[in-house]
């Protein structure tokens, strides 16, 4: 049963089992809290109101795959549903390189037609949007298994899964390391998700929004969830920008505000 609590099974690996276990604490108690501070200004009707929307049906998306993807570790392995360690492919891979391409192919094509956003400006989403096709290059190991490219022996002898990407040169322990780091802050973002946004009368609040923020910090923390970890991020990452790109979230410190509006 280790193999669920650290990584590659083995027991001298707790530290993951221990920041697993202690941030879906944290995530589940933050969550609670989030509900009853909502459900004592609203009634149960607002309460679930405030699910109802694009972050619902992207919550049991993610919540439907978590399951899938316990089967796979756990039972049988899914290889249509999720990619085989060394290679690339199924479905949780196809969404994640998906939905890292909506924000930079929209932004775009509003940059083309001469609409600007004055909440995010053209700096800041130029940046943005390099960073997710950087990304989309390095998890399709820049179109190796697609094209069928020969990789020359250097990058054979050296590369953890013999890939033509970067990411691969990372050691498992560092990496572990840098997803569990991105999970506090994912969870921090949650925590303090009404000090860095305000939203408009229009939406119901950030209720959905910070489950989805929570959902993806536990998610960051073991290893086994990372590639679904990965699309629950960039998901929330998205809806985090398209309220911001229609007006329905606006930042609230001054300084990121300048920051985003460069």
């Amino acid at each position: 049963m280790f193999e669920y609590f650290s990584p590659d099974g083995q027991i001298g690996s707790p530290l993951q089992a221990i920041g697993f276990l202690g941030s879906a604490l944290l995530g589940t108690l933050l969550m609670l809290h989030a509900m009853r501070a909502y459900s004592q200004t609203r009634d149960l009707l607002s309460l679930f109101a405030a699910f109802w929307r694009l972050d619902t049906l992207a919550l049991l998306a993610l919540s439907a795959l978590v399951v899938l993807n316990l089967f796979h570790h756990a039972i049988a392995p899914l290889d249509g549903v999720f990619r085989p360690e060394i290679g690339d492919g199924g479905l949780v891979e196809n969404l994640t390189i998906l939905v890292m391409l909506f924000p930079a192919v929209i932004f775009f094509g509003a940059l083309l037609r001469g609409n600007r956003q004055s909440e995010l400006g053209v700096v800041f989403m130029s940046l943005v949007s390099f960073v997710l096709i950087f990304a989309f290059g390095e998890e399709i190991s820049w179109g190796q298994h697609w094209f069928g490219f020969d990789i020359p022996e250097s990058i054979a002898q050296t590369n953890l899964q013999e890939e033509i990407n970067l990411h691969n040169y990372i050691q498992p322990e560092t990496m572990e390391l840098i997803y569990f780091i991105i999970g506090m802050a994912l969870l921090l973002i949650a925590a303090n998700l009404q000090w860095l946004f305000k939203a408009s009368r229009s939406d119901q609040g950030f209720l959905a929004l910070k489950t989805l923020l929570i959902l993806s910090s536990i998610l960051m923390t073991h290893h086994i969830f990372q590639e679904l970890a990965e699309l629950a991020v960039i998901v929330t990452g998205f809806l985090i920008w398209a309220r911001m790109n229609d007006g329905r979230m606006k930042l609230r410190p001054t300084w990121l505000k300048a920051l985003a509006s460069i």
